[in-house]
C-alpha cells in the first residue's frame, strides 16, 4: 500500500513539474515595472537587484525619486525570487 502511495506521490509531482498550473495573485510589481523600461535600464536594474551589498530600501528609494512607486518589502520579495518567501518570477 504504501509503494502504491509513493508511485502515486511521484507521478503527481512530475507532472506538476511538466504542468505547474496557472499562478494566482497579482504578477510581481517589481517585473511589470522592468518590462516597461528599456532594455539597459532594465539590465542595470537587474545588476543592481542582484548584487547584495545594495540594500533594499535604497532601491526602493532611488526608484521612488525617479516616481516609480514600488515599495522596500516588495522589492525585497523580489530579491528572493525562487525561494519559499520570495516572489514568483523566476530567478
Amino acid at each position: 500500500m504504501i509503494e502504491k502511495q509513493f508511485a502515486g506521490l511521484a507521478a503527481d509531482l512530475e507532472a506538476l513539474t511538466v504542468d505547474p498550473g496557472p499562478q494566482k495573485g497579482p504578477r510581481c510589481s517589481v517585473a511589470a515595472y522592468l518590462d516597461t523600461v528599456d532594455a539597459d535600464t532594465a539590465a542595470l536594474l537587474r545588476t543592481v537587484l542582484d548584487n547584495p551589498t545594495v540594500q533594499t530600501s535604497h532601491i526602493a528609494k532611488t526608484l521612488a525619486r525617479h516616481g516609480v512607486q514600488i515599495t522596500a518589502p516588495t522589492v525585497g520579495r523580489h530579491r528572493r525570487r525562487g525561494e519559499p518567501n520570495g516572489c514568483r518570477c523566476e530567478r
